[in-house]
């Protein structure tokens, strides 16, 4: 007789007439086992299968059903892990990892009521700190949005705010920290695009008064600039509310960079004609030479507000020089005898290469330097193609710069 049933494997006493589990009849054990063995053959064949495992082994590798205690242990990890999934959307937040760790290693010791009570105590204190975080990033936004409306600007948060506060207040934690996320990241652009629109007004507005002072010409561009101002004060706005201002805007400091060169290019040459009056030994007239430079160099590099400076400044020393006193009137000279032109041509390449070697004495980063190599250059086009009139005075304005520069030491 077989020492277990062939139908649920359970040990079958040798005086049982039945299993006492399943109820099968002991005496059709073996013809059962023997049907049992056959059906486990692929091909039907008569090969002898190797004996069964025993009942009491193969309950050694099948773990027992989790008790109820267990599965509440599981729902509860499963519950924090997704909260905490949720929660790190908002960067450093509360983590309760460590007690899950611990709760892990009670249970596989066997103290699954411990267990319990650490995961309870990981819910309560997720729960408390991600309260904590959701009120405190959203104080932190309010403040945001009002130091915003204290610069001139109110953005329009639309129903992010009471959303938040509803959800805060229902103690939605997951719906919470969604809307909190969308509302940061908009307010934190905005702030972007605001302060590169406050420092384009700025920009305009410091171009607009430096050009009043000197009573250059703009048009409608102040205008235009104080109805910028007046409407970002007056609605409220959104991302793109504000693109729209920001485009206008530069639009208007392009206007800016057209009008203000032209009218500094002709008041330049025109007080280029008036230096010309003062003899190079008169007091401050190097100096006002030496401004009319520095604007010129000013306004083809694009530095309109350093350009404007110099102006004004060239315009107090041309002041100065005009109500100073003439010289003394040197003693009269005869006049020097006409030059031919091949002498004329000759002198003035004497003066060029002269130049040139004062050029090369100068620090070689320097802008006087290009800007020198630059005039030589004209100088010897001009000189090449015999318009020597021309020649002499870009020549002269040379010698007249570089009389101001100190030489490479």
């Amino acid at each position: 007789m077989p020492s277990s049933c062939p139908i649920c494997e359970q040990p079958i006493p040798s005086t049982a007439a039945h299993c006492a589990v399943c109820g099968f009849p002991t005496g059709l054990a073996i013809e059962g086992l023997r049907s049992v063995e056959q059906s486990d053959e692929p091909d039907g064949g008569s090969t002898v299968a190797p004996p069964a495992e025993p009942a009491s082994v193969r309950s050694k590798s099948t773990p027992p059903p989790p008790s109820p205690e267990e599965e509440l242990n599981a729902a509860i990890s499963r519950d924090l892990v997704v909260r905490m999934d949720a929660v790190r959307e908002l960067g450093h937040g509360p983590d309760v990892t460590h007690e899950l760790c611990e709760a892990a290693l009670s249970e596989a010791e066997g103290r699954v009521a411990e267990a319990l009570g650490i995961l309870r105590s990981a819910q309560v204190r997720l729960e408390h700190e991600t309260d904590e975080v959701l009120h405190r990033r959203f104080a932190l936004l309010k403040e945001r949005r009002e130091a915003l409306e204290r610069t001139g600007v109110r953005f329009s948060m639309g129903p992010n705010f009471s959303r938040l506060s509803s959800a805060l207040e229902a103690g939605d934690r997951e719906e919470a920290v969604g809307i909190l996320v969308e509302a940061e990241r908009r307010v934190g652009q905005f702030e972007s695009d605001w302060k590169g629109l406050q420092g384009l007004l700025a920009q305009i507005e410091g171009l607009r008064n430096e050009a009043s002072e000197l009573e250059i010409p703009l048009g409608e561009i102040s205008g235009e600039l104080q109805s910028i101002r007046d409407r970002l004060g007056e609605e409220e706005l959104s991302e793109e509310s504000l693109d729209t201002f920001a485009q206008e805007s530069a639009q208007i400091l392009m206007l800016l960079h057209e009008a203000i060169p032209s009218s500094l290019e002709a008041e330049l040459a025109r007080t280029e004609k008036v230096l010309d009056r003062f003899p190079d030994e008169q007091p401050g007239s190097a100096a006002a030479r030496r401004l009319h430079l520095d604007a010129g160099r000013h306004l083809k590099k694009g530095r309109l507000s350093e350009a404007m400076l110099s102006l004004r400044d060239l315009r107090h020393a041309i002041d100065e020089l005009e109500r100073a006193p003439p010289p003394a009137p040197a003693p009269a000279v005869p006049p020097p005898p006409e030059e031919s032109e091949d002498v004329v041509l000759d002198r003035l390449l004497k003066k060029a290469r002269s130049l040139a070697a004062r050029v090369r004495t100068l620090p070689p980063e320097s802008e006087t330097a290009r800007d020198a190599a630059v005039q030589i250059r004209e100088a010897t086009d001009l000189l090449r193609q015999r318009n020597l009139k021309e020649a002499d005075l870009t020549l002269t304005r040379l010698m007249r710069m570089l009389a101001t520069e100190p030489a490479r030491t």
